[in-house]
């Protein structure tokens, strides 16, 4: 695995409508395999790389959790709105980058809770709290305006086992796809590849792929919630670290395809892959808006198992990564032997 490239994808700001220097990445490494490439009106990546056999489209999202500028005050504390879902549990104290005129790194701040009244330790809302760059009101309004955006500052750091990182939603999906791809599998599709934005605000890059596409089949690249964690009871643990890609029956907006699904789950089998099936009432993808948008498409989800996901310091492991690309690999060679009349 290059991990070069999932440090740079991961390192990389990109957040919901501000994803540009995750798309300039995403389209240097595909225009490795196709010349075919569209930026569309919505900022959306389409690459289609030809092959014989069904249309498919393999997707991952661009755009990471992060916050935007609402605020500046005559002192210089910068106030923000979260993008995407944020744990408020793990922002106070935090750095932040603002990608202002110039990068400026800040720390979120709040009123102390022994100076709250009450004495409350409960915490802060994100829009309650205010970033503190240290520096004079004047030098904070010279580079920061309202609507910039923000992200944690931690950069991708390897341990001999795993990769710890900001943005591993979904920064390792565009990672799997670009390694599937330069494992030059024998399609037997007619492969496009969509790099989407917006997904943690509400899926909406997304909804304008099967009006243009119009594929057979879609197959969502995703991190996803994994909580093997001590004091989590076994029931509730959904995907596990360490015992390969989640391949999705259900969450809290899909039901995906069923045939598709366990046809993957067969191949990982086939292939001497650990994955591992996943039913769930909670999360959503790209994969349900997929589903009933345009025409509809036959949708399921693959993932690769992330501990602290929406945090500055998500945790997934090498094994588990590599496992994804291989079974993508595969079933971008295999899809031809899909039978949608084998359904159990």
């Amino acid at each position: 695995m290059d991990i070069a490239l999932l440090k740079k994808l991961c390192d990389a700001p990109g957040l919901p409508g501000a994803e540009d220097r995750v798309k300039e990445i995403v389209i240097e490494e595909l225009g490795k395999f196709t010349d075919d490439i569209i930026d569309d009106y919505i900022g959306n990546v389409i690459a289609h790389i030809g092959g014989r056999g069904p249309k498919l489209v393999l997707d991952g999202h661009m755009d990471e959790v992060g916050f935007m500028v609402k605020h500046i005050d005559k002192d210089g504390f910068v106030y923000v709105i979260p993008l995407g879902g944020i744990d408020q549990r793990v922002f106070y104290g935090q750095r932040l980058v603002v990608w202002g005129k110039k990068p400026l790194v800040g720390v979120v701040g709040a009123k102390p809770p022994h100076i709250n009244k009450g004495g409350s330790n409960e915490a802060p809302a994100v829009e309650d709290c205010t970033i503190d760059f240290g520096l004079e009101a004047e030098k904070v309004t010279q580079n920061v305006r309202i609507g910039d955006v923000c992200t944690y500052c931690t950069e991708l750091t390897e341990t001999q086992d795993a990769v710890i990182s900001k943005a591993i939603d979904n920064r390792v999906a565009l990672f799997v796809i670009l390694e599937a791809l330069a494992k030059k599998p024998k399609l037997s599709c007619d492969l496009y590849v969509t790099a989407t934005v917006q997904e943690e605000v509400g899926l909406r890059g997304a909804r304008t792929i099967n009006p243009v596409v119009e594929p057979e089949f879609s197959i969502v690249l995703e991190g996803t919630v994994s909580n093997n964690l001590p004091g989590v009871p076994e029931s509730k643990q959904m995907a596990r670290t360490l015992q390969g890609p989640e391949i999705r029956l259900s969450d809290k907006y899909i039901v995906t395809n069923r045939a598709l699904s366990f046809f993957i789950h067969d191949l990982a089998k086939k292939h001497n892959l650990p994955s591992q099936l996943i039913v769930k009432s909670s999360g959503g993808t790209n994969a349900s808006a997929l589903q009933v948008t345009g025409k509809g498409t036959r949708s399921t989800v693959i993932s690769v198992p992330v501990r602290y996901l929406h945090s500055p310091s998500s945790i997934a492991f090498k094994q588990d990564i590599q496992n994804t690309i291989e079974l993508i690999a595969h079933t971008l060679e295999d899809i031809k032997d899909f039978d949608p009349k084998q359904i159990r």
